[in-house]
């Protein structure tokens, strides 16, 4: 599966569609997103630093549900691609790919918190401002 390079983050335009007039239940999954994917994150870079390759699996397949969950495909995808490189023993190459991951992770979660602050706010505003990118 090739990975598209560039930061996808979150598809704001589906993410409307899933949860327009349902922002409660939006925030909530934005929290859990905040809380896990760091957490996740951290489990598969030391998964991949300790060759605990089962716990970076487990801990990619959690990755992937969280962001799939609030839209971030780019991320889900790049997850899956990292987990799909330690199922062939390809190591080198995952442990590239979870650079980039890190980068995903990384960029989801500003548009993330951006989102969280929107909606704390006003949020039906944030369907209007569109608050990807």
């Amino acid at each position: 599966m090739e990975v598209q390079r560039a930061l996808a983050g979150v598809n704001v335009e589906s993410l409307a569609e899933a949860f327009a007039e349902s922002e409660d239940v939006l925030c909530q999954m934005l929290a859990l997103f905040s809380t896990q994917a760091p957490e996740r994150l951290a489990e598969v870079e030391a998964g991949l630093e300790r060759n605990s390759l089962e716990n970076a699996r487990k801990a990619l397949h959690s990755l992937v549900n969280i962001a799939g969950a609030i839209r971030a495909y780019g991320l889900a995808d790049l997850a899956k691609a990292v987990g799909d490189c330690l199922k062939r023993d390809e190591l080198a190459h995952a442990e590239a790919l979870a650079v980039t991951l890190r980068l995903e992770v990384e960029h989801v979660l500003r548009q993330v918190e951006r989102m969280r602050a929107a909606l704390a706010v006003e949020p039906q505003r944030l369907w209007v401002s569109r608050m990807g990118g």
